[in-house]
């Protein structure tokens, strides 16, 4: 049966959104999409988990910060006609810069035509529409959820210098336009950590190569890394109601071992979207796997067979850690539209956020 219309396609390089040409479109194959088996992948925790949303912030907004002590105060006691006592605190500013992203994604009923796509079709003159078709619902579906990915890795990978190896820290191939937009929280804990290196735990099985940053990173040291963070963290910290623990798997899965090992009972949640939550020293623990895999797959020195600090540990409150954005949620519309002119259907989302690590000193990271 002809292609309706015999035309070109997609204006782009890329075609389908769902590349279903491999599979044997013959009389006894796939009839239905429905019948395809999505593989399991990670998904975003919950950003209401882990960071202080703010809403309105359209565009460039100052933050002040106060310090909430005047440092030393109380002098001796003078007689008549006493000297005031010079007392000052300075403010210190930090700047919302929200930057816009967006995904687009352009679909032509002959990119996806000679596959079983065809038996989603709509009829007559509404062929060329997909947008009411299980197809384009199957391609939201899966979506939503790769949006959601995205915000995680802008919030904690963002760099706006990123680079690839050798000259920077991502793996050979991978675009640094999907990490260059803004600084991340990584990049803005790591200014913090130049500024006052005691913010700073460092983890040694970091260094070295791949075997040495995994294999022989064992339990008794993953056990003993999370601690000092915590034993290093200011008494600032630990005073606060809202603090957290962050760790790579790589790093929760070893501790436990340990404690397995020693026949201590350890009690885990799993939350929303897979995100594994329990207590260590009465401070609540998250398990984020999505570093680990985002170490792994973006921040990985082929050339000299390492990975870039693939343990980590972060201990700071949860209103430390926070996410602007323009409106009141983020990519939360999705719109979906067919043009008659062109033909072409289209998936397109636009939103601008920012991150912010509020307090400098308010943390400890094992790096």
């Amino acid at each position: 049966m002809d292609t309706p219309g015999r035309g070109t396609g997609s204006p782009h390089e890329c075609l389908e959104a769902i590349n279903l040409h491999h599979l044997a479109f013959s009389a006894e194959q796939l009839r239905d999409l429905r019948e395809l088996i999505v593989l399991a992948v990670l998904e975003a925790p919950d950003m209401t988990a882990l960071y202080t949303l703010v809403t309105g912030i359209k565009n460039d907004r100052e933050i002040g910060l106060i310090p909430g002590s005047f440092g030393l105060v109380g002098l001796a006691a003078q007689g008549c006609n006493p000297e005031p006592q010079c007392f000052q605190i300075e403010a210190v500013p930090k700047l919302w810069h929200p930057r816009y992203l967006e995904i687009i994604i352009d679909q032509c009923v002959t990119d996806v035509y000679d596959s079983l796509v065809r038996y989603a079709l709509n009829c007559g003159i509404d062929v060329y529409n997909l947008t009411t078709t299980d197809y384009f619902a199957f391609i939201l579906d899966i979506l939503v959820k790769d949006i959601k990915k995205m915000i995680f890795r802008m919030a904690w990978f963002g760099d706006e210098a990123a680079t690839n190896e050798p000259f920077g820290e991502l793996t050979p191939g991978v675009n640094p336009g999907y990490f260059n937009v803004f600084d991340g929280f990584f990049v803005q804990l790591a200014l913090a950590v130049t500024a006052n290196p005691a913010r700073r735990t460092a983890i040694h099985h970091n260094t070295g190569n791949y075997q040495h940053q995994t294999a022989y990173y064992g339990p008794h040291e993953a056990y003993d890394d999370v601690n000092n963070v915590i034993d290093d963290a200011p008494p600032e910290l630990q005073a606060q109601p809202d603090q957290i623990l962050l760790v790579t798997r790589s790093v929760h899965q070893k501790i436990l071992r340990h404690l397995q090992a020693l026949g201590v009972a350890y009690n885990i949640s799993l939350m929303t979207g897979g995100l594994t939550s329990s207590v260590w020293d009465g401070i609540p623990m998250y398990s984020l796997p999505l570093w680990d895999e985002m170490i792994r797959a973006y921040f990985n020195d082929t050339l000299a067979g390492r990975y870039d600090n693939p343990n980590r540990v972060l201990y700071t409150t949860k209103s430390n850690l926070n996410i602007g954005m323009a409106c009141t949620s983020l990519f939360e519309n999705v719109n979906v539209f067919y043009d008659q002119t062109t033909r072409l259907n289209r998936i397109e989302a636009v939103d601008a956020f920012d991150v912010k690590l509020l307090n400098d000193n308010l943390f400890q990271i094992g790096i």
